[in-house]
């Protein structure tokens, strides 16, 4: 796939953001519409469930923001590339980078092997060259 800076790889961060319709839900709708491609890992479904049950987002918005973020994006699973990739990648965060954790290490290398960049407010993606930072 060669390189394109318009790839962008939706963080659980900025599906929540919009979940929640923040002040950042702007940007994030915004660089959805601008993206040549959008991608969600498959493990951000699972972080962007999560998180709206824990704010108590009910069922039926629940479901229809997880329809959205599936039909608004290519759904990335974890295959043996991505898994390899995440685990070499993990090893070497994990060294540099307080708190990163496995599902820092799937978005990271989905966006590593798209060429693409982390849309994400998550401290933990603030110093990389291929994220774009919505964070505080």
């Amino acid at each position: 796939m060669p390189p394109d800076n318009r790839v962008i790889v939706f963080d659980a961060y900025a599906w929540v953001e919009y979940a929640l319709d923040s002040p950042k839900a702007e940007k994030v709708a915004e660089l959805l519409e601008s993206a040549s491609e959008a991608i969600t890992p498959a493990s951000v479904l699972a972080e962007l469930k999560e998180s709206m049950l824990r704010h108590g987002i009910k069922t039926d918005i629940i479901k229809r923001i997880l329809t959205y973020a599936k039909s608004r994006t290519t759904v990335v699973g974890i295959d043996s590339t991505v898994a390899e990739l995440a685990g070499k990648l993990n090893f070497l965060h994990k060294r540099t980078t307080k708190g990163w954790g496995m599902l820092d290490s799937f978005v990271y290398a989905t966006s590593r092997l798209y060429n693409g960049k982390v849309l994400t407010g998550d401290p933990h993606f603030k110093r990389l060259k291929k994220a774009i930072y919505i964070g505080a």
